[in-house]
């Protein structure tokens, strides 16, 4: 695809508490999902269009992160605006330009946005648009996982589970991204219905 966008996602140190669930004694927890300054982040998965392959940042080359987002147009995720850009910019500091100027483009929100709805969560309109509902429904691939399980994993030194989770996501958003400028619609997994995303700019050539 010409294009050169980055795909991105993360995954958090320390465990979501759920609802009605003991806390395990071994594991560190923040107070929910919203708590974006105690989560920490353990992995930070990417697939770059330009150079088309995936990788990987932890601890030590997170910056690398950025200096990548500052070579590429569009950065793309599911959930990201909200979650994971929420999350980068507690951990690390600071958010790429690209995240405050708007060549963020969140797969979620565009999904809403589809279906009438609005670019914020509200129950139980938004519920059931989730990447492993839309991915299952319109691929037949789904997640290897759950993103709550991922800081337990991590916790538990099973580094390798997570890492693979995180890219199997990374995987089923650009499945789901590559559809969207293939200008296809996709199929909406509450209705059945079909959906037309917006499509970002395609940035080379100016053409919406």
């Amino acid at each position: 695809m010409n294009t050169s966008a980055l795909i991105y996602d993360l995954e958090i140190v320390n465990a979501i508490p759920g609802r009605n669930e003991p806390r395990l004694s071994d594991i560190t927890y923040c107070e929910g999902w919203h708590d974006h300054a105690h989560m920490g982040i353990s992995v930070i998965g990417c697939y770059d269009y330009i150079e088309d392959r995936y990788r990987v940042f932890c601890a030590d080359n997170f910056r690398d992160f950025y200096t990548l987002c500052e070579t590429r147009y569009w950065l793309v995720g599911f959930n990201s605006i909200p979650f994971d850009n929420a999350v980068l910019n507690a951990t690390l500091g600071e958010t790429h330009r690209a995240m405050d100027n708007g060549q963020c483009y969140d797969l979620l929100r565009e999904t809403w946005a589809a279906a009438g709805l609005g670019p914020d969560f509200r129950y139980p309109s938004h519920a059931g648009y989730g990447l492993d509902a839309i991915c299952e429904r319109n691929f037949g691939i789904r997640k290897t996982g759950h993103g709550a399980v991922a800081p337990v994993l991590w916790q538990q030194g099973k580094v390798g589970q997570v890492i693979d989770y995180c890219l199997n996501d990374i995987r089923m958003t650009k499945r789901l991204f590559d559809q969207v400028m293939d200008r296809k619609p996709i199929i909406n997994p509450k209705t059945g219905s079909e959906l037309l995303l917006r499509a970002p700019k395609r940035e080379e050539n100016g053409q919406t």
